[in-house]
């Protein structure tokens, strides 16, 4: 699976970042960009990367062999991990599910560093699980390192570190407990310590870039139909909840169960009025829980209430927010708040039915510790492994894309096997033909059809450029016109074409985006990767034309980034792009990717600019750039304060 169709595509995402520090090592021996900047991530792939090439020369398949061995390697550590949870029938099924699971085959199949992450993260639960049952310090030290060289692939390797307490915790030992609290230390001091390194190759974007960012009110906000009666309102039906929370907690008997359950109550309804309904559920789960553990036949009935009164506000918060949402992503959105609630969604989306028994899994486990009954030990692997680092992901981005929760991929899938595990225990014991073996099997097997959909995998295995875009026949296109000196080339993805072509003349991209990775030189505002000057405005656009008059003017376009026909990341320069100023003349395989030209009715548009310096023209083009990029900051900083 993973060595099908592995080069039949070019390279895409950031596959050329580490293509070019490949080139890097070989020729300087450093993983160095075109820019000069030493490249600080992933350096273990990019070793194993460049021996691959020099063994068998530059090719995308050879650049992504390591990728694809490791996530053969994947396959069999999964099974040893879930072994820990899973008889053996279902850990082979585990193995099958990992094998097949399109997200996994994808990493497998991408010279980028997330497949190792997610390797490393097993190899650290298998060392964990392995500590536990012998007791050997040497696993444990095995874990702390595979993490740290997990963090060295990715810093999000760190939301890992919380399972090291799984041993102590699950078996109440507090000698354990303590020496798994002493390795997520060690663990720490190894995440500082890289991210201090790597944080230190990259250049601070110059500040009198952002220093004009501020944040000033903007336009109507999803919140504003939240009039000041409806805000009475809802703080009123906010106290009735404190009513009931009251009546709850007179239920217990325990004076401190009652101040535990009235205090985690009444700080949801207030988290909830306020409109943080994330944290309030968080709040309410806990309160619930806690009381319905420690109450009575009476406690369960005003629980009941309780949670009708949490329903109705809901509702109300709804119907009132709906007009000005318009959708129901923004709906969500204004009633979540922070910290998001997006993370779990991506996580969901390596396997709707791995996350779908996720979360049956934890709400059973909820359930049985309101009920005072025992929790089988996974369900403290899906709380660490799962639900608490996605739940701090939250914390720090609104909306990330699924490859940032890849961390949790591993934990989620084994809990969701466990869980089905169980179920199919259950129902054995009520269906006499459910426990024989190859019930078991077939059982096991149906479980990873669901883990694994088949028509998600049967749509990504060697779907070339159906899903990958097509920069590389871009860049052959260019190589075919015969590009001289005289000519100029804008690329909108400028990583991809700068190794595909050597160099272009200006990266084309919204400001938004190019805030983020330009600085400023003698040259001008440029690309921190490529060195490449930027081109974020039309202004900027139109200047470019005038002073190269009568030249052959290329746009690169690119097949990435792409939302309902819109390239998202172009800002103003998309009507720019779009309009008469250009012509395709060249499409690519995924039918996206586009080379245009500057057309006559572009010179007619923009006639020709008197004689200038080539130091005028680049201060009249930095200039603009600062403008624009301190524009775009200060819009950042206005809609994320």
């Amino acid at each position: 699976m993973r060595f099908w169709g592995l080069d039949s595509v070019g390279l895409h995402g950031d596959e050329e970042t580490m293509a070019m520090a490949v080139r890097g090592i070989l020729e300087h021996g450093a993983p160095l960009l075109p820019s000069g900047m030493f490249y600080p991530r992933g350096l273990t792939q990019l070793a194993l990367m460049s021996l691959s090439v020099s063994i068998f020369g530059e090719s995308e398949w050879a650049l992504r062999l390591p990728s694809a061995l490791c996530g053969i390697v994947l396959v069999a550590l999964g099974y040893f991990a879930g072994r820990r949870f899973l008889r053996p029938t279902w850990a082979v099924a585990l193995a099958a599910a990992l094998a097949f699971l399109p997200e996994l085959v994808m990493y497998s199949q991408t010279a980028r560093m997330y497949v190792f992450l997610v390797t490393f993260i097993a190899t650290a639960m298998v060392c964990v699980f392995q500590w536990e049952r012998t007791g050997r310090a040497g696993w444990l030290i095995g874990a702390i390192v595979t993490l740290i060289f997990g963090l060295e692939m990715h810093s999000l390797a760190i939301a890992s570190v919380l399972m090291l307490l799984f041993p102590g915790v699950v078996h109440g030992d507090v000698r354990k407990l303590g020496i798994g609290v002493l390795a997520m230390l060690a663990v720490s001091v190894g995440f500082i310590t890289i991210e201090t390194f790597v944080n230190a190759q990259y250049p601070d974007p110059p500040s009198d870039l952002f220093g004009s960012a501020s944040a000033t009110p903007g336009g109507a906000s999803v919140t504003d139909p939240l009039s000041s009666s409806l805000q009475v309102g809802f703080w009123a039906a906010g106290l009735v909840l404190v009513y009931c929370a009251a009546r709850i907690a007179k239920t217990l008997s325990s004076v401190r169960a009652s101040l535990l359950a009235l205090s985690l109550l009444i700080a949801g309804a207030a988290l909830q009025i306020a409109l943080f309904y994330h944290l309030a559920a968080l709040c309410y789960a806990i309160g619930i829980t806690a009381a319905a553990r420690l109450g009575s036949a009476s406690t369960w009935r005003a629980l009941v209430v309780f949670v009708v009164g949490v329903g109705l506000i809901a509702m109300a918060h709804a119907l009132a927010l709906a007009p000005a949402a318009g959708t129901i992503v923004r709906l969500a959105g204004a009633m979540n708040g922070q910290p998001s609630a997006w993370p779990y969604v991506r996580i969901a989306e390596f396997s709707v039915g791995a996350a779908l028994l996720c979360a049956a899994l934890l709400g059973w486990g909820l359930y049985r510790i309101a009920r005072s009954l025992a929790v089988a030990d996974y369900w403290l692997i899906a709380l660490l492994g799962v639900w608490a680092p996605v739940f701090a992901l939250g914390m720090f981005a609104w909306n990330v894309p699924p490859r940032y929760t890849a961390m949790s991929v591993l934990p989620m899938v084994i809990c969701a096997f466990a869980f089905a595990q169980m179920l199919y225990d259950r129902s054995s014991r009520r269906v006499r033909a459910l426990g024989t073996s190859t019930m078991n099997a077939l059982g096991a097997g149906a479980s990873a059809l669901l883990v694994a959909n088949p028509m998600a995998v049967a749509a990504t295995i060697d779907a070339g450029y159906r899903i990958y875009p097509d920069h590389k026949g871009a860049a052959e296109f260019m190589r075919s016109q015969g590009i001289v000196e005289d000519d100029v080339v804008l690329a909108e993805d400028v990583l991809q074409q700068t190794y595909y072509l050597g160099r272009v003349d200006y990266w084309l991209i919204g400001p938004g985006v190019a805030r983020r990775f330009v600085m400023k030189t003698e040259q001008g505002i440029v690309d921190f990767y490529t060195g490449t000057p930027v081109v974020v405005t039309t202004e900027m656009l139109d200047k470019v034309l005038k002073d190269n008059h009568g030249k052959r003017i290329f746009v690169i376009g690119t097949g990435e980034g792409w939302e309902r026909g819109r390239r998202s990341v172009r800002g103003e320069l998309e009507a720019a792009i779009e309009s008469d100023r250009f012509e395709t003349v060249y499409t690519g395989r995924d039918g996206v990717t586009r080379v245009l030209r500057a057309t006559p009715a572009a010179t007619k548009t923009v006639p020709p600019a008197a004689p200038r310096s080539q130091e005028q023209t680049q201060a009249e083009l930095t200039k603009s750039a600062e403008e624009a990029i301190e524009e775009a900051a200060a819009q950042a900083e206005q809609a994320n304060p």
